[in-house]
């Protein structure tokens, strides 16, 4: 399926750029007996139960982590502007939406989101500059951290710090946050994120799965789960288009999220 065309995506937005808040007809939980919203929900459940279980992992310290950030942040992504096409369903425990999505990408590090639904509702969400960015409120619905929604895309953005790292199996895994109690591992195999998890106190609260095509630039899959709110998300990429020009500058320019 190709992505929406550009005077598409602008004028969905310009309809309803007065959007207040983020409503939209959920498939809400059932009113008979145990609360119950499906395998997604059920899955939801699974991981928060399991995430608090997580313990802090090692294994053989990697010699130079910052060589293979730095490595890692210049390797992962496209050189060019990018449009992205995709289907994404997002769940919690009142219910789950879905539809469509575009993603539009300037390098190095501008990346928009559009989610659309079947009904009244858009939400766009930006990071640029290091800053997260959205249009409109969105209180009600859980959005991951700027390295996590950063990671969704498959780009290695840990922001400030100083990187630990070990060897897990297939994996190398860079950690970021010291002796704090919060702190992000990204676990990269064959110069691709895999895993992103944040630990508070050794527990995941947040996590990133990747599914990567056996080439190519973007995974073909990304879920974020928040663990403590029991939120999820999923999108499942359906198209890509390369640009030999960039996108427009503002349209990264939202409001920045408080």
């Amino acid at each position: 399926m190709s992505p929406p065309r550009e005077p598409e995506i602008r004028r969905f937005l310009l309809t309803y750029l007065g959007l207040r808040s983020f409503r939209a007809t959920r498939k809400p939980p059932s009113r008979h007996g145990p609360t119950k919203l499906g395998p997604l929900a059920a899955i939801v459940a699974t991981a928060a139960v399991g995430g608090c279980m997580a313990s802090i992992e090692s294994g053989p310290p990697i010699a130079n982590p910052a060589d293979v950030a730095g490595r890692l942040v210049e390797d992962v992504g496209s050189s060019a502007p990018v449009t992205l096409g995709f289907d994404w369903r997002y769940a919690d425990t009142r219910g789950d939406i879905g539809g469509e999505g575009v993603g539009r990408y300037n390098p190095p590090d501008s990346l928009r989101v559009d989610l659309f639904t079947s009904g009244d509702v858009a939400m766009a969400i930006a990071v640029a500059d290091g800053e997260l960015r959205s249009l409109g409120e969105i209180e009600d619905v859980e959005i991951p951290d700027l390295e996590l929604m950063y990671a969704m895309a498959g780009l290695f953005r840990p922001g400030e710090g100083v990187a630990e790292g070990y060897v897990a199996g297939a994996d190398s895994v860079l950690v970021y946050g010291g002796e704090a109690s919060r702190r992000t591992y990204f676990f990269v195999q064959d110069g691709r994120l895999r895993r992103v998890e944040e630990r508070v106190r050794g527990r995941t609260t947040q996590r990133v799965n990747l599914e990567w095509p056996d080439s190519g630039s973007w995974p073909a899959e990304a879920e974020y789960r928040n663990l403590v709110e029991r939120s999820r998300v999923r999108w499942i990429v359906t198209g890509i288009t390369s640009h030999e020009e960039s996108h427009p500058a503002d349209a990264y320019d939202l409001p920045i999220v408080p």
